[in-house]
């Protein structure tokens, strides 16, 4: 069922608040709804705002040279993310899907700090994201492609009292509202509301809305002014943009319940496969730019996931079970192998300053930051590739990032330190949340997944649980990255089932991005009799070209494989995903 508001007084609400915003730069107090006045809406928002004089308020930021500092400004903290505020009263709020996107300047801190203004005085809180796409734009095609992604939110606001929000946010950061820019032209933010739970708004006749008078809330039910100058809901054109669809099937995914259109009666993905089918039947499908998912990284950069990215191995420690000791005595030794391993093809390097093999003992902070922060300054020096720390410890980790690593790698899932996940949600980088049960010395007694119902099931719903901890704590998904924690609490059968289930695993985890992690490890020297840890690359192949495989058709599925032998895997997973894509010659 869907709720129809009609529009007159409604449109006179937001005008008077839109043109609130216009006329100060000062943020919004929300206080209670009270009557309105009607008065003729022959001067629409649109006309006032084609006419008024607002400049956009530049702000400016300083953060240093490498990483995030958690101090620094443009830092988003965990209560900045997912803000909630006691003084709203529950039963009051709704919920709202918004489209989010930019293409000027650092695109994923334009929507990051977008965001959070939205939640600056507790009317408004992020409940989840999708994850983030490039897309080419639409319409004006003369412009840098888009930093997309929609997300969920809760608000006490109403309807256009949202949309005066949302226009004071996209003010704030710098876009011109005033209606004298180029329609669907580069915009720093762009902020879309696209579906909205049914509420109990007066209508024009001044009855409330017989459907919800009762307060039982439709979710997504609310059909809003249809063909306004100011706002419709759902929004209009959304069923045609790929880049909005897209985004609200990863919801859809993630959560396992349909996101309804209430006019078309269809899911985001039907709409999305409807809409993908009638391109490819008007050969549109060959003129656009495909849309990749991306991670965003500090200082404006992404890993793409247009193909499998290769995460290369580098222990400074003088323990690991494979390369122990090689690169732990010197920095430049091992600045070698970093730029070797980027030679080779690798899209990450992972340093690591604690062994975490079977039975290792615990390192202490102090040693573990004497490690690793010399070759990551290093690095710096010569290489601007992507680093991601491996490590337990939030201290380390927040160090790290500083010296100019990029991603957060914790085996533990956030599980060892109390506080790694607030740590990395105020730095505000992307977390790899690893399965693992116990630590290195306990988890080999832990291989026991009968109550699971299998080692599979016991991975998807433990590993869900970090997502979700990980999304409370203020990390939202289009930061996330799974490993299913290949060796780490796991014996030989269920290595190999968790490999052979990789696609079952992606489907159950909403198809979020992993990684996966074989080499060298124990169960192929088991299955292969090979003892020696540095002569297990041919089984460390097969193994990863096994959790890359798309049993399961996944359209946009994101690999990392973690490896010691780069340049081998690399050739390995470029020759397997070309015979994938190759396209079989029929005969004549």
């Amino acid at each position: 069922m869907r709720i129809r508001i009609s529009k007159p007084i409604e449109e006179v609400t937001a005008l008077i608040t839109i043109m609130a915003i216009l006329a100060s730069s000062v943020a919004f107090a929300y206080p209670a709804r009270r009557a309105l006045v009607a008065t003729p809406v022959a001067s629409r928002t649109s006309n006032f705002l084609r006419h008024s004089s607002i400049h956009p308020i530049t702000t400016t930021n300083s953060k240093p040279r490498y990483g995030y500092h958690h101090h620094s400004s443009t830092m988003l903290t965990v209560q900045q993310r997912y803000q909630s505020n006691d003084a709203v009263n529950d039963e009051n709020r709704r919920k709202a899907y918004l489209a989010v996107g930019s293409n000027m300047g650092n695109t994923y801190q334009n929507i990051a700090k977008a965001l959070s203004s939205l939640q600056s005085n507790g009317s408004i809180k992020l409940l989840q994201t999708s994850f983030l796409r490039t897309t080419a734009p639409m319409y004006v095609t003369d412009q840098p492609n888009f930093l997309n992604g929609a997300v969920q939110i809760e608000t006490s606001l109403p309807p256009y009292e949202l949309l005066a929000a949302i226009k004071r946010v996209e003010n704030e950061l710098g876009r011109d509202i005033s209606g004298n820019s180029q329609r669907y032209g580069p915009r720093p933010v762009d902020l879309d509301i696209l579906l909205y739970d049914g509420y109990d708004i007066t209508t024009s006749e001044g009855t409330a809305a017989e459907t919800i008078g009762d307060n039982d809330l439709i979710p997504n039910s609310l059909v809003l002014s249809q063909h306004s100058d100011i706002l419709e809901i759902p929004h209009p054109r959304m069923a045609e943009r790929e880049f909005v669809l897209a985004p609200m099937m990863d919801m859809e995914r993630m959560n396992g319940n349909d996101i309804n259109h209430p006019i078309l009666n269809k899911t985001m993905t039907e709409l999305l496969l409807a809409l993908n089918k009638n391109c490819s039947e008007e050969g549109d499908d060959d003129e656009q730019q495909p849309a990749h998912r991306v991670l965003p990284l500090p200082r404006g950069r992404m890993l793409v996931f247009n193909e499998t990215i290769i995460q290369g191995i580098l222990n400074v420690t003088p323990d690991s079970f494979s390369d122990g000791g090689k690169y732990s005595k010197s920095v430049e030794a091992a600045l070698g192998q970093a730029l070797q391993m980027e030679k080779d093809g690798a899209g990450i390097i992972d340093i690591g300053g604690e062994s975490t093999r079977p039975g290792a003992e615990a390192v202490g902070i102090e040693e573990e930051l004497r490690r690793v922060l010399p070759i990551i300054e290093r690095i710096r020096q010569e290489s601007d590739i992507p680093i991601s720390i491996d490590t337990r410890n939030a201290r380390v980790a927040q160090a790290a990032i500083e010296a100019g690593a990029d991603i957060v790698n914790d085996v533990s899932g956030g599980t060892h330190d109390p506080e790694m996940l607030s740590c990395v949600a105020s730095m505000g980088v992307p977390m790899i949340l690893m399965h693992m049960r116990g630590n290195p010395k306990t988890m080999q007694a832990l291989t026991n997944y009968t109550s699971n119902a299998g080692v599979l099931s016991g991975v998807v719903m433990e590993l869900m649980e970090r997502s979700k901890a990980a999304e409370a704590a203020g990390i939202p998904r289009w930061l996330q990255v799974l490993d299913p924690g290949i060796g780490f609490a796991k014996d030989v059968n269920g290595n190999l089932s968790l490999l052979k289930g990789a696609g079952v695993l992606r489907a159950n985890c909403g198809n979020m991005p992993f990684l996966f992690g074989p080499s060298r490890k124990g169960f192929i020297g088991k299955v292969t009799g090979e003892t020696d840890p540095a002569e297990r690359d041919f089984g460390t192949i097969a193994a990863c070209l096994v959790s890359i495989e798309n049993k399961e058709g996944i359209r946009d599925a994101c690999n990392i494989l973690r490896v010691h032998n780069v340049k081998a895997v690399k050739q390995a997973v470029l020759t397997y995903e070309a015979i994938q894509n190759a396209t079989l010659e029929s005969k004549k």
